[in-house]
């Protein structure tokens, strides 16, 4: 397999959808809060609508799968803030206020990110700000040993460099931003 494929499988494999509903359905498991609705609807506001228009609008050829180009990206951040909204209201009209934060952080990120790349110009990595912000919310709510989740920033950031996709700087970036995200969501009193 060539090294371009192999980043192009990593970074399939990463995507931010698909590692934030894995996150949240850790969460789910370890708190065991809600029952089935509860995880389906986490996988529902985390994963399934936020990555839906993303696919239907690849399969169209509008957009290729990883939104490369900086300038179509707000659309997606601003439906994934739609899809999060829903999983809030869901959480917060249940009561359950551990994973009203956590699509709140996840919301946060997509702020920060929609804002650094309208605003700024600047295509700043969806893909670790994926692992970083999920993967900072699973060491808060599971333990430190969700830490050792840290080690898939360097395969992502691997992959997205060997497809030409991001900068240094463009990468860190994103992981600081989620983290900083998830941590001040995490944070605020529900």
């Amino acid at each position: 397999m060539s090294r371009r494929r192999l980043a192009t499988w990593v970074s399939l494999l990463t995507a931010p959808q698909l590692y934030g509903g894995l996150a949240s359905a850790l969460v789910w498991l370890r708190v065991g809060l809600g029952g089935a609705e509860a995880l389906a609807a986490l996988l529902l506001s985390h994963t399934a609508l936020p990555l839906a228009p993303i696919l239907f609008d690849a399969a169209r050829g509008e957009v290729d799968i990883f939104v490369s180009e900086r300038g179509r990206r707000w659309k997606y951040y601003l439906l994934s803030l739609l899809a999060y909204a829903l999983g809030l209201a869901y959480a917060a009209w249940r009561g359950y206020r551990l994973y009203a934060a956590l699509t709140l952080s996840y919301a946060a990120t997509a702020v920060a990110l929609a804002a650094v790349t309208v605003l700024c110009r600047w295509k700043v990595s969806a893909h670790t700000a994926g692992i970083a912000g999920p993967t900072t919310a699973l060491v808060l709510v599971v333990g430190r040993e969700a830490a050792a989740l840290y080690l898939l920033l360097a395969p992502v950031a691997w992959a997205r460099l060997e497809l030409g996709a991001h900068t240094p700087a463009q990468l860190a970036a994103g992981a600081a931003i989620a983290v900083a995200s998830t941590l001040a969501a995490l944070s605020a009193p529900l």
